[in-house]
């Protein structure tokens, strides 16, 4: 009998024993504030909108402490619409509260009353004189209904995990102006790249707290080791890899190293001039000639921040033009590919602004081939082009702007060549000899958020190549050059091209 009377008391046992289950949601029923304590006077922490929602930490009274944004504080309680059975205010429990303009005396003998007690009230405080909800006791400690001090870190969260709050910036505590605006506390922002599960402990095998995904704006609260305790917009917290975050500078860009792959299709004005003087105002002397081209772009960037303000990487781009259909001449048709390389190394400094804003100063190694279809053959080179290469080294600078508005970003950049290059033409077709190149390089992209790790681009690029002689053409060339004069050439190029880049 006694043992069946054990098993019962333990199955109820094990019936009435409530399994853990998720933090109680909640949801602002109005625009309000955020408070570090638990009283209008204290400071602001950020603005909470209408239909937002917060996780429930505690109740105290007319107050509720609740974690949103990344951010824990106080709001009132008949701010937040509270589940059914749940919603019922504390209220103070004097039966007779006075109010400015009553009376301090009562009774037909005029005995003196209690002093007046709006303020009292509002805070609520008792009968029995201990300090009411969001009263400060004899030290000037903020208490609770029991009359014991909270203890608080420094932010004023109470009881926060993550042994510290490494990245958290409240409002100063001389700052007790309710009435003005709310100012949200600069925290750093972070987002993963695919869903990733966020645990309630560092360690692999802990218990799961919620699932971010690549839209999920994370708050980094602090790090521990290879992992970082974050928040999502609802008050949900746990930790995550680090290496799992793209961790985002409070004042500037992201701080995580930068890999992406991109190609574009477009289209190339090709157009190339030859000025001789004193020479005939045709072919091969005076000239100049165009043709479209389709282009094929391809490029990759690897950029790794280097303390607070640096970043250092490179980039290497190719592009590859085939001119459609080719450059006519004397009733025939010259067709022609191009080819540019360009290989460049890159230090940014970031200027710290919120749209991520970075300069870069660059120096690079330039390519470019000039390659005619059939070159040697004049039944179908008519106009007797020669292939032609410059090699040389490049100066730039690049501003990027990751953050022009929430999904568009902005890179420019320019780059030159003024000395150092090396150029060659088809032997036997030179336009001179001891040829040099200086050149100019402008380009703009503009880049649009399609997915987490993909951006829809479009960019243009302008190309100057002015080529010069040293002297008149060999008397090998087949050129066609007359007299002895001295020619120069250019190459005038203007890219459109789309694409798409994907992020590591």
């Amino acid at each position: 009998m006694r043992v069946s009377a054990l098993f019962v008391v333990l199955v109820l046992g094990a019936l009435a024993w409530s399994k853990p289950g998720h933090a109680e949601k909640v949801k602002a029923n109005q625009s309000t504030k955020l408070y570090s304590r638990a009283g209008e006077q204290s400071p602001v922490i950020l603005k909470v909108e209408s239909g937002q929602t917060m996780t429930l930490l505690a109740k105290d009274g007319r107050w509720l402490k609740v974690r949103v944004s990344g951010r824990t504080g106080w709001i009132p309680r008949s701010k937040v619409d509270l589940p059914d059975g749940d919603d019922e205010i504390a209220r103070n429990t004097r039966r007779r509260p006075f109010v400015d303009g009553r009376g301090t005396k009562r009774g037909f003998g005029g005995e003196g009353g209690p002093d007046d007690r709006i303020g009292a009230d509002a805070t609520g405080a008792g009968e029995d004189g201990r300090p009411g909800r969001g009263d400060k006791g004899d030290d000037g400690e903020s208490r609770s209904r029991t009359g014991k001090p909270h203890k608080r870190d420094d932010d004023g969260d109470r009881d926060k995990p993550g042994g510290g709050r490494k990245y958290s910036k409240d409002s100063k505590d001389g700052d007790d102006d309710a009435g003005d605006d709310a100012q949200e506390a600069t925290r750093p922002m972070a987002h993963v790249s695919e869903r990733t599960v966020i645990t309630n402990d560092p360690k692999k095998d802990s218990d799961e707290s919620f699932t971010a995904g690549p839209r999920t704006a994370l708050y980094v609260v602090d790090e521990k080791g290879k992992w970082t305790f974050v928040e999502n917009d609802e008050g949900d917290a746990g930790y995550v890899l680090t290496s799992k975050l793209d961790i985002e500078d409070p004042e500037g860009g992201s701080r995580m190293r930068m890999i992406d792959v991109r190609g574009r299709l477009g289209v190339t004005l090709v157009r190339q001039s030859v000025a001789t003087p004193g020479g005939m105002l045709v072919f091969p002397e005076n000239y100049s000639a165009s043709s479209s081209s389709l282009t094929i772009a391809l490029g990759g960037t690897v950029l790794y921040p280097y303390s607070k303000r640096y970043w250092v990487g490179g980039e290497l781009a190719y592009d590859l033009d085939k001119a459609i259909p080719g450059i006519s001449y004397n009733n025939s048709t010259t067709s022609f590919t191009y080819h540019n390389l360009n290989l460049r190394a890159a230090l940014g400094y970031d200027l710290q602004k919120k749209n991520g804003m970075v300069v870069y100063a660059r120096l690079g190694l330039h390519y470019d081939s000039f390659q005619v279809d059939n070159v040697t053959d004049f039944t179908k080179n008519t106009a007797k082009l020669p292939n032609q290469t410059i090699t040389a080294p490049t100066l730039g600078t690049a501003l990027a702007i990751p953050r022009l508005t929430k999904d568009l970003g902005l890179k420019v950049s320019l780059d030159v060549i003024l000395l150092g290059s090396s150029v060659a033409q088809t032997k036997n077709l030179e336009d001179g000899t001891n040829p040099s190149a200086k050149a100019l390089f402008l380009g703009g992209a503009l880049a649009y958020r399609w997915k987490p790790k993909m951006d829809l681009q479009a960019t243009y690029d302008l190309t100057y190549e002015a080529v010069s002689f040293g002297g008149p053409p060999p008397a090998t060339s087949q050129r066609g050059h007359m007299g002895t004069a001295t020619s120069s050439g250019s190459d005038f190029n203007n890219a459109l091209s789309f694409g798409i880049a994907y992020a590591f």
